[in-house]
């Protein structure tokens, strides 16, 4: 398989291949921006689950239902 390339001496050429040169940095801030935002979306979420799994009560189970082991 040849790609035709032979020189990257003309890489201005090349904008039809990887036509988002020079947004590298916009698309990293991109993916950080999102990756910060859904970790302290899902700490936001798991603190209001533990904060409600510690305000329930357990239910008490009476010793009389539970079968003796075998």
């Amino acid at each position: 398989m040849n790609t035709g390339i032979t020189s990257v001496a003309k890489l201005a050429d090349l904008t039809a291949v990887y036509p988002f040169a020079g947004y590298e940095w916009l698309f990293a801030l991109i993916v950080v921006a999102f990756t910060l935002i859904f970790i302290a979306a899902q700490i936001s979420m798991d603190k209001d689950e533990s904060a409600e799994a510690v305000s329930m009560p357990i239910p008490a189970t009476p010793a009389a239902t539970i079968a003796p082991a075998e």
